[in-house]
């Protein structure tokens, strides 16, 4: 392989490690990052990344609804989601968020799998 091409490859493998490194940025905003502006081939950035299309899709608004709370806990709003393919640090492939309606108050529980739930 010429070395031209061996150096481009470098470089495309350089921005898409500094991509994934701080969360998928535009490549506007990874051009501002001062070890890749002071990079020679910051115009080669990698446009490939598979997980940028599916990471920033959006989904539509619920409907609004009239049911509101008047005090804490007395509705609570639960959302169960995973499988996700690559498990956590502690391996939870499951994610529980719980809302409560009156104080927007939010958890999160990391689950092994989706029975712990219950």
């Amino acid at each position: 392989m010429p070395k031209a091409q061996m150096n481009m490859m470098t470089e495309v493998g350089f921005f898409d490690l500094w991509h994934r490194r701080l969360g998928h940025p535009s490549d506007r905003v990874l051009k501002l990052v001062p070890v890749i502006s002071g990079s020679s081939g910051r115009k080669v950035l990698n446009k490939t990344c598979v997980a940028c299309p599916v990471a920033k899709k959006t989904r539509a608004s619920f409907p609004i609804s009239n049911n509101k709370a008047s005090r804490i806990f007395e509705l609570v709003h639960c959302d169960l989601w995973g499988p996700n393919k690559t498990p956590s640090s502690c391996d939870a492939i499951y994610f529980l968020t719980i809302v409560d309606d009156f104080s927007r108050g939010v958890w999160v529980y990391l689950l092994r799998a989706k029975s712990e739930v219950f």
